[in-house]
């Protein structure tokens, strides 16, 4: 669970991370892509996730294309939700039992703002 992002919950933050990968998801009979970011901080520095999924939004495309280690900066709404299997299978529910996680919807004013070389600590500000 993202305990740094609890107390956020429900609020618009600024934030800065690492680009890291795309990916697509498909659920509830519709299908995107989506962004995995790595070392999400708030504009103070201070670790909120190591990583996380996010929506590819017109924010992100307008942006420009992201290569790994890109570092961005942005603002989005943290929300919580649910995770864990939610189906009446008892066992599958011993294994992934529902648990409140949190995320990040809505992102806006994506802008790359420089860059981690490899091996580089990613103690971003």
């Amino acid at each position: 669970m993202r305990t740094n992002l609890q107390g956020l919950a429900g609020r618009r933050v600024g934030l800065t991370a690492v680009f890291w990968q795309y990916g697509t998801y498909r659920g509830n009979g519709c299908c995107g892509k989506s962004i995995l970011l790595r070392h999400v901080r708030d504009l103070s520095g201070r670790l909120l996730a190591d990583h996380i999924w996010i929506n590819y939004t017109a924010g992100f495309d307008a942006a420009g294309e992201f290569c790994r280690g890109d570092i961005v900066r942005f603002v989005a709404t943290v929300d919580e939700y649910v995770k864990g299997y939610l189906g009446e299978k008892i066992d599958d529910r011993l294994l992934r039992p529902p648990a409140v996680d949190y995320c990040l919807k809505f992102p806006r004013r994506v802008e790359k703002i420089g860059r981690v070389e490899q091996g580089a600590s990613p103690g971003l500000r």
